[in-house]
């Protein structure tokens, strides 16, 4: 498995997580199983594009993980706001 692989793999949850968990708990409803599902076969094509990628430059591949992963906690992406947002909310501050 690939360095970049595993960060990868945490922009994909923590992607799913916001759009089916905290997003709705932060506008006050419950969690829902309707969730955008093209999440998950992005993250494994951005997971196999990094692990191709990290063969010809590795520490260009993981360092674009690393920036997609902090892109994901403070970037609003799709319908929801950033998980930040939502997590910050939910616990009522």
């Amino acid at each position: 498995m690939a360095q970049s692989t595993g960060i990868v793999l945490a922009v994909g949850a923590i992607s799913l997580a916001n759009e089916a968990v905290f997003a709705p708990l932060a506008s006050g409803g419950k969690i829902t199983p309707d969730f955008n599902w093209r999440i998950i076969p992005a993250t494994l094509g951005l997971a196999l594009a990094l692990a191709a990628l990290e063969k010809l430059a590795p520490g260009f591949a993981i360092g674009l993980a690393w920036l997609s992963l902090a892109a994901v906690l403070t970037v609003s992406f799709g319908k929801a706001p950033s998980p930040l947002d939502n997590i910050s909310k939910a616990l009522g501050y």
